[in-house]
C-alpha cells in the first residue's frame, strides 16, 4: 500500500469515526425525545418549566451545597458529541444543580461539560454589580468532557522540479494537513533549505 493509499484510508476512518459519534451515555437520551433549547429561555416566562432540555459549555463557578452541588456555565453551542464548541461565541449562562458532590477539585473553572436535566424558574444573582438572570437546570446528569488531544498531522515536503533522470532540488515548503481537521491546507509551517545538487 502505498502513501496515499494510506493516506485515503486514514481520511475515511476519521470520516466513518465522526459519521458515527454520540452524546456519551450519561447524557444520551432515546431517539425523539423533545428538547428546549438554551435560546427558549426567557427571564419573565416560566411556560417551559418542567422540560428536559441539554445543554453544555465551559464552567465559571462551583458550589457544593449540603446535598447538591451548583454549577454556574458558560454556555456554548454544542458539536454533534454535545461537546461545547469553543470556536463559536459563548450565548451566555445558565446554571445547573447536581444531586450529590461533583468534586471542584475535578468540575473546576474552565472545564467543558454537557448537562442533561429539567428546566426550573430562572434564579437570579449578582455578577459583580449586575444582576443576572440564570435559565437553570434541576436534578442533572453532567458529563465532563477530557481535554481533547492534539489532531494527526501528515507532512508533505516538495520542491524538486526538472525532468528524469535530471532532477534537481531547489528547496522546498512542507504544508501540514490535519486528519479529521480542517479540509483546506494549513499555511507553511517552514520552508527545507538545501544546495542544488543533481541526481
Amino acid at each position: 500500500m502505498n502513501f496515499f493509499k494510506k493516506l485515503l484510508l486514514s481520511i475515511s476512518i476519521a470520516t466513518v469515526i465522526t459519521g458515527c459519534a454520540s452524546y456519551p451515555d450519561s447524557v444520551s437520551i432515546p431517539e425523539g425525545t423533545n428538547l428546549t433549547a438554551f435560546s427558549s429561555v426567557k427571564a419573565d416566562d416560566n411556560s417551559l418549566n418542567g422540560n428536559q432540555a441539554r445543554w453544555s459549555g465551559v464552567i465559571a463557578a462551583v458550589k457544593n451545597e449540603a446535598n447538591r452541588t451548583r454549577l454556574d456555565v458558560l454556555y456554548y453551542p454544542s458539536k454533534r458529541t454535545g461537546r461545547p464548541d469553543l470556536k463559536e461565541d459563548p450565548a451566555g449562562r445558565f446554571r445547573v444543580y447536581a444531586d450529590g458532590f461533583l468534586d471542584p477539585a475535578v468540575f473546576k473553572k474552565g472545564k467543558s461539560i454537557t448537562a442533561l436535566g429539567t428546566i426550573k424558574e430562572n434564579e437570579s444573582q449578582k455578577i459583580d454589580e449586575y444582576e443576572y438572570s440564570y435559565p437553570t437546570l434541576n436534578e442533572a446528569k453532567v458529563h465532563l468532557w477530557k481535554k481533547l488531544d492534539p489532531p494527526t498531522g501528515v507532512e508533505f515536503h516538495y520542491g524538486w522540479y526538472g525532468h528524469y533522470p535530471h532532477w534537481q532540488w531547489q528547496g522546498g515548503t512542507r504544508h501540514r494537513y490535519i486528519i479529521g481537521g480542517t479540509k483546506r491546507k494549513i499555511a507553511p509551517t517552514g520552508v527545507v533549505k538545501s544546495k542544488d545538487k543533481k541526481q
